[in-house]
């Protein structure tokens, strides 16, 4: 459900995110962490395959093939500097800002153009499965169905204008 739904999500991690808990972490759009953070996919530890509820197609893809490997055979915990070099946190911040600055992102991400994120969340998960030829056509068509969006319009009356748009999500 987190995929489907249209919202891009944020997640803040700061301290332990295991099993379950790094697979929502995982399934979120953004995530912000701390260097105490520590994911691990435990799966394998409990005698059990490593993929569990999409790790396997999902982790590569933020980390890459042979990371995603070594952390679902092995569980161990990836730490929180080492997780935003490998891409798996988008920044890391203190311990005591890692809330507020992941609902100021969700918040920035809200106002801005709904619609269009929504598009482009749908696009990035329906891509995995698209040749470049497919992804490059299916984008071209994304674009032209928001390019009939009111917030296309006013964005680029406000780019004329010099001003800042204000989105409302039409």
């Amino acid at each position: 459900m987190m995929r489907a739904c249209p919202q891009p999500i944020v997640a803040a991690v700061d301290g332990v995110c295991a099993g379950a808990g790094a697979i929502l972490a995982m399934s979120s759009d953004l995530r912000l962490g701390t260097a105490r953070s520590k994911t691990a996919f435990l799966f394998n530890r409990v005698g059990l395959a490593g993929c569990d509820m999409g790790a396997c197609a999902m982790l590569p893809r933020i980390v890459g093939q042979g990371r995603a490997s070594e952390l679902l055979y092995t569980g161990r915990s990836l730490g929180g500097e080492e997780g935003e070099r490998w891409g798996w946190l988008n920044r890391l911040c203190p311990p005591e800002e890692v809330l507020a600055q992941a609902q100021a992102l969700a918040l920035e991400l809200a106002e801005g153009p709904s619609f269009a994120n929504g598009i482009t969340k749908t696009m990035l998960h329906q891509e995995w499965a698209m040749t470049i030829e497919q992804a490059i056509e299916a984008e071209a068509q994304a674009q032209a169905i928001c390019m009939l969006t009111e917030d296309f319009s006013r964005a680029y009356h406000a780019f004329a204008a010099k001003q800042k748009p204000r989105f409302e999500g039409n």
